[in-house]
């Protein structure tokens, strides 16, 4: 090809001597009369020469540049005997179109040889000086099988300075797959002078050229590319590139400003998972990329794009395989692995990549997706959960904590939505579940949850019940929208005692409260009216108003209001206030623990957790602990839990005990995601 390309040379310059025939005149010192200069010298050969004259049976002519900005063609023949040639044809970079051959010099005549089809050209010395070469060729100018012979006339030639077009082209690679390193290309060296080296430079994000670093020096022509493998760690950087040649530094490119923030590491795969009852053991290829910190390793419910949280980091890069010994309280977790660099950046998700599911499972969580009521057995360390399980069918059981059995199930199950809380209640009648049902009372035998009766009013007047409650010697207390009753109960009927009017406002959502403090006394409450009514409850049953209580109680159901009649204390959980429940002085504003749960049975501690109110997508301040603030000493404790508290209380065994969920929830009543309940009692 380089032959092939050599014999074009001299054509073209001896087709374009034809055209220029009318304007020559014959010459009488006509070249044709050289003879073969034998003993022309290999040192007078050596050097640049760019050909000046074309002579044809007695007529020359001048040959011009071919481009005007880059200066002449040109052909070198070196001591190594590489014969190298320079033809510019495009006027705006000035890269010249380069070949080589292989060359030897014998008796006047240079043999030209192809090194890879052995093809030969040879040239004819007529006269060789240090300054001055003439050389003859036959030339198939018109590809017609008729050769002519053409003289040449070269002089020693001094290329003009390059043109540097290489700085320019030094630019960061960050398409993929390079966006997660720090790799830079730029243009080979193609001119004329000596290639000597290519140098990379770093500098902050200062940007200038005299604080940079040399950080790498290359002299391999062809090394084009350039990965900083080592860089320190910070939030940005500058590159530099320069290039020299035997003539020295040919050129410095501009900065190349690379914000550190994009610089994403790749995913590793999942290779396998290994489940047992008690362990999860996950497996991953070995990150092969760049700037490796380390790796993250996630857990999250199986459909739920909700990272549940961080269980392992691991700053290994050849640590492949993690046990986790205390898998979290989901169903079939999902573990998620991330790669983070140095620079502080992330790997992105990829679920065919970096997620695998795992067919570990829990026993102890309950089959709900959500719990609408609760209510507590102090006594029997039981508790009643009504809810809809993950079919979305309702369900009523009675649970033992410290078993972790269904002790019972109510196959009966409320056919009416209410809000009004459903309640564990000991009367004449024995231990009973009570739960409101439009207009009436749906009443469960609390030992084995079957369905006794309904417990009807016997009123005339029909009542939207808001609150109830039991307050001893068979006397009971509701509330509606207007007003305030007290009944007595006769099997499955209650007959009315008295009632009496509440607040003026007629309020709605559902949001009065009835707050028993004793057998004789209770607080009637709303939401919207910051305020109380105090009302007496003689033997009889008859009611009295004893005015208004400046006390804000807010509920949203009857349990977010607490008295613990041993202690007369009042603990409205909404506002983190206590009071004392006989004469409704305050005793304590509290801002730790943020939500409030329970009173311990002593009425010295409150129980409660500082995870916020409301979850979203990011729920990293959600802690698996109970925080403890203890009134007394006015100090405050925390204890770790399995998982994340949503109710937490003390029963009269003194275990403190939780019902958690396997994800953070805003509630019990209505969860943010799956919540994958179960109760822990907190050592």
């Amino acid at each position: 090809m380089n032959l092939l390309r050599k014999r074009h040379y001299l054509k073209s310059i001896a087709f374009t001597f034809f055209f220029t025939l009318l304007s020559c005149e014959k010459e009488d010192d006509s070249f044709n009369g050289y003879s073969i200069q034998t003993n022309a010298k290999e040192e007078d050969l050596l050097g640049s020469w760019s050909i000046a004259l074309v002579e044809n049976e007695g007529i020359k002519a001048e040959v011009p540049a071919t481009t005007e900005s880059c200066g002449l063609d040109f052909f070198i023949y070196n001591e190594n005997n590489i014969y190298e040639e320079y033809l510019f044809q495009n006027s705006e970079t000035c890269i010249p179109v380069q070949s080589s051959l292989n060359w030897t010099l014998k008796e006047g005549i240079i043999t030209m040889k192809d090194s890879e089809n052995q093809e030969s050209e040879t040239l004819k010395i007529n006269s060789l000086t240090k300054d001055k070469f003439v050389f003859s060729v036959n030339i198939d100018v018109f590809d017609d099988s008729k050769t002519e012979l053409f003289t040449f006339t070269a002089y020693k030639y001094t290329p003009p300075m390059e043109k540097d077009i290489y700085a320019s082209s030094f630019n960061r690679r960050n398409d993929e797959p390079f966006s997660e390193r720090l790799e830079f290309e730029w243009d080979i060296y193609k001119g004329f002078n000596t290639f000597e080296k290519y140098e990379i430079y770093r500098s902050g994000a200062d940007c200038t050229i005299e604080n940079a670093e040399l950080i790498q020096t290359i002299t391999d022509i062809n090394t084009v590319t350039f990965i900083d493998e080592n860089p320190p760690v910070s939030d940005s950087f500058c590159y530099f590139f320069k290039i020299y040649t035997d003539k020295g530094l040919l050129g410095t490119s501009n900065a190349r400003y690379v914000n550190l923030e994009f610089l994403t590491p790749k995913n590793v795969a999942f290779t396998n998972a290994v489940a047992t009852d008690k362990s999860v053991t996950v497996n991953w290829e070995k990150y092969t990329g760049y700037y490796f910190s380390h790796y993250e390793i996630k857990v999250k419910e199986k459909n739920s794009t909700l990272h549940l949280e961080t269980v392992k980091i691991i700053e290994d890069i050849n640590t492949t395989s993690f046990t986790d010994l205390a898998p979290p309280y989901l169903n079939n977790p999902a573990y998620t692995i991330y790669v983070h660099n140095i620079f502080g950046n992330v790997s992105t998700y990829n679920w065919e990549k970096n997620k695998i599911d795992t067919d570990f499972t829990r026993p102890e969580i309950f089959d709900f997706k959500k719990i609408t009521f609760l209510s507590v057995d102090y006594e029997e360390q039981s508790i009643f959960f009504y809810g809809q399980n993950f079919e979305n069918k309702s369900r009523l059981i009675k649970y033992n904590y410290v078993t972790k059995q269904i002790t019972a199930e109510g196959f009966k199950l409320p056919t009416y939505q209410t809000n009004v809380e459903m309640k564990l209640i000991t009367s004449d009648y024995g231990k009973e579940l009570i739960f409101y049902q439009a207009g009436n009372f749906w009443v469960y035998n609390a030992s084995n949850l079957t369905y006794k009766y309904s417990l009807n009013f016997d009123s005339e007047d029909y009542m939207s019940v808001n609150s109830f409650g039991y307050l001893g010697d068979n006397k009971w207390i509701f509330s509606d929208y207007d007003n305030v009753f007290t009944f007595t109960r006769q099997e499955n009927v209650l007959k009315k005692i008295d009632q009496k009017a509440h607040f003026s406002d007629h309020q709605g959502s559902m949001l009065y409260d009835v707050t028993i403090l004793s057998k004789n006394d209770i607080l009637l409450s709303h939401n919207n009216e910051g305020r109380s009514i105090h009302y007496n409850i003689n033997s009889l049953g008859e009611l009295t108003n004893k005015g208004i209580v400046e006390i804000p109680l807010l509920a949203n159901l009857n349990s977010d209001i607490s008295v613990d009649y041993n202690h007369s204390l009042l603990l409205n959980k909404k506002r983190n206030t206590l009071y004392n429940s006989l004469d409704f002085t305050l005793l304590k504003n509290y801002t730790n623990p943020v939500v409030t749960h329970n009173l311990n049975r002593a009425g010295t501690k409150i129980l409660g957790t500082n995870n916020e109110s409301n979850v979203s997508i990011y729920n990293d301040n959600f802690k698996k602990e109970i925080v403890i603030y203890d009134l007394e000493t006015n100090s405050i404790a925390t204890k770790t839990t399995k998982g994340y508290p949503l109710m937490i209380f003390e029963d009269t065994m003194g275990n403190l005990v939780s019902l958690s969920s396997g994800y953070p929830q805003n509630s019990y009543r209505s969860p943010y995601s799956t919540a994958y309940f179960f109760m822990e009692i907190v050592e």
